[in-house]
């Protein structure tokens, strides 16, 4: 028997597509709205200490109401990922300017 290949665009296409689903669900859940909400009642709390302590004449100390809490979920691919994004913009940028400029000596 002759075995078909593996057609790899079907391929390819199904798991965009499952990634679409995954990320159409999260979406009508309210997944993002949910943390959005949460990060709006930190938020509400910190104003209302703040205005309590403004009006008792406390000291204040900006740093204690400002979020620096930020997490890093880079790993090795993402890294991987921002670099060549980077490098794909420089390219771009550089080819676009010199068919640019070309096209203005034409013209």
């Amino acid at each position: 028997m002759n075995k078909k290949k593996p057609n790899i665009f079907l391929r390819a296409l199904n798991l965009l597509f499952i990634i679409f689903m995954g990320l159409f669900i999260a979406n009508i859940s309210g997944y993002y709205e949910s943390k959005v909400r949460a990060n709006v009642i930190v938020t509400e709390e910190k104003i209302k200490e703040f205005e309590s302590k403004v009006q008792s004449g406390d000291a204040i100390d900006i740093n204690n109401y400002l979020d620096n809490k930020r997490e890093d979920y880079s790993n090795k691919m993402s890294k991987i990922g921002d670099n060549l994004t980077n490098s794909l913009e420089k390219f771009v940028n550089k080819s676009s300017k010199f068919i640019t400029d070309i096209l203005k000596s034409l013209f």
